[in-house]
């Protein structure tokens, strides 16, 4: 039986590990400086970074609807089960175009079901790869499913933001206008609610790893379960080995995953950003 997970770029699901586990992942479009380029396929994350300042515009779009239905007809073809799983349909419109291209090309034989993730990045990144793997290790298709819902609702992102040099051009940040009076000496982290990008607290101050300054919320979070964590960065990946370093100190982590934030985190939140997203395990 072939069965396949499909997700979009907003995923930041480190590109080897989508390889090896057979997770299919759907380009966003990037547009820089008017010229579009396909995430992850004809843009390279690291010159993206680089050459942040140099853009006189950026922003993303969803996935074509062409590209997705051809993708959609391919795999359908070829599968007897497919899970599609996509970035928050509040921050993309890549959910509906899959609920979309599903009922129009509805001609085929394979199991499908699509989820809303509610998130973005590896705040559903994680979930995904949790659930290719019980692919492959033959889980029944209606158990991944209820799993992967499962994971989703007990993953947390933190997203820091060292400075509102770069936030305060965007709009895609629930509590965003709040941000504008305060000083640039203002730190906001940010995560999800219901699928939006909201402002979770503001931290002041001289603090070289936002996250850290956290951890006693996180530690009251996670308390003793276990929990896989990912770790995102931007072009600041100075913090990253220590971040690990405490992490794997304080919690039982029984996977660590690190990447890049992809632009359509990046170009919002700034070159800077700095995030942890885990969910925990039951005991």
């Amino acid at each position: 039986m072939k069965r396949v997970i499909l997700t979009d770029s907003t995923a930041d699901i480190p590109e080897f590990i989508a390889r090896d586990l057979g997770i299919e992942v759907l380009p966003v479009n990037v547009i820089l400086d008017g010229k579009t380029y396909k995430d992850g396929v004809d843009i390279n994350i690291t010159d993206f970074y680089e050459n942040y300042e140099k853009y006189k515009s950026m922003s993303t779009e969803a996935i074509p609807y062409q590209d997705y239905a051809l993708k959609f007809m391919q795999l359908t073809s070829q599968c007897e089960e497919l899970l599609i799983v996509h970035c928050s349909d509040a921050l993309s419109d890549n959910y509906k175009t899959a609920l979309k291209v599903s009922k129009e090309f509805s001609a085929h034989k394979c199991k499908v079901e699509i989820i809303d993730s509610r998130s973005c990045s590896m705040g559903f990144g994680v979930a995904v790869i949790d659930a290719a793997k019980a692919f492959k290790a033959g889980k029944e298709f209606g158990s991944v499913v209820y799993n992967l819902n499962r994971v989703l609702a007990r993953t947390t992102s933190y997203l820091a933001i060292p400075t509102l040099k770069y936030l305060r051009k965007r709009k895609k940040i629930g509590g965003f206008k709040s941000l504008l009076g305060m000083t640039l000496g203002a730190k906001p982290v940010l995560g999800f609610e219901d699928g939006k990008l909201e402002v979770k607290t503001r931290l002041f101050g001289k603090q070289p790893n936002m996250i850290l300054s956290m951890l006693d919320i996180i530690k009251e979070e996670i308390g003793t379960h276990p929990i896989n964590l990912a770790i995102a960065h931007g072009r600041n990946t100075e913090v990253v080995n220590s971040l690990m370093g405490v992490f794997e100190e304080n919690f039982d982590c029984r996977d660590i995953f690190r990447t890049y934030f992809g632009p359509s985190i990046g170009l919002n939140a700034g070159p800077e950003v700095v995030g942890v997203m885990y969910y925990f395990h039951e005991k």
